[in-house]
């Protein structure tokens, strides 16, 4: 099997939630955008001048501060996600979109709100919270709607001056796409008697595909599939 061209970077790319991509986009003046929960849209927070990371806790020993405010009845990932969010580990991110969802991951977001974390590095970061149905009715859709305008593409062009307009949805949605046909065709390829691709490659670069810049690992998705 040929090695991947790209999996160690790949790889040293996940061990840091801040890490060198997201540096290089932050020191350009883009804005980052942390969320935890696929009810909030991958694709909006990807607006022009914006990208999307989602929270992960690599190399987490230990959750004593977060169980001290969340206790020990709650899901460690919830309370790894607080811990580094208490050591300091998200200063980088510019807001936290969340939804009222797993109720764990809420509480625990609500504490960067109520212990003022990122605040300190970032005075405009904010906390935005959306209520998501779990039914798919023509209601249920249309509040859903609502929610994003109001909760994600309001605050955006509010606080950071983000282009909300269909032309820059309609780009976003496209690069979106184009990274999830790329993502699939590499799926794919686990499928053939003989995949030229481990499970493990396979995860590591789904990985990266939510935890970086779009803009900075395209080319390397595209060389890769």
């Amino acid at each position: 099997m040929k090695d991947l061209k790209y999996l160690a970077q790949f790889e040293d790319l996940l061990r840091e939630s801040n890490n060198v991509l997201v540096q290089a986009a932050k020191t350009r003046g883009e804005k980052a955008l942390g969320y935890t929960c696929y009810y909030v849209p991958e694709v909006l927070l990807n607006l022009p001048g914006c990208f999307s990371v989602r929270l992960r806790a690599p190399s987490t020993h230990g959750v004593d501060l977060a169980t001290y405010y969340m206790t020990s009845k709650t899901c460690t990932f919830t309370r790894s996600i607080l811990e580094r969010g208490l050591e300091g580990g998200y200063n980088f991110l510019d807001a936290l979109l969340s939804s009222e969802t797993c109720q764990m991951m809420h509480r625990g977001h609500e504490h960067f709100e109520m212990l003022g974390l990122v605040k300190e590095q970032n005075p405009k970061f904010f906390l935005s919270m959306m209520d998501v149905p779990f039914v798919d009715t023509k209601e249920a859709l249309e509040h859903y709607r609502e929610q994003l305008q109001s909760y994600i593409l309001d605050p955006l062009a509010k606080v950071y001056g983000v282009d909300t307009s269909d032309e820059a949805l309609q780009d976003a949605i496209d690069r979106h796409n184009e990274i999830c046909r790329i993502i699939t065709g590499i799926g794919k390829l686990r499928k053939l008697e003989n995949p030229p691709i481990t499970g493990y490659e396979f995860h590591v670069i789904q990985l990266v595909s939510e935890c970086c810049p779009q803009r900075d690992i395209l080319e390397m998705l595209r060389e890769t599939l």
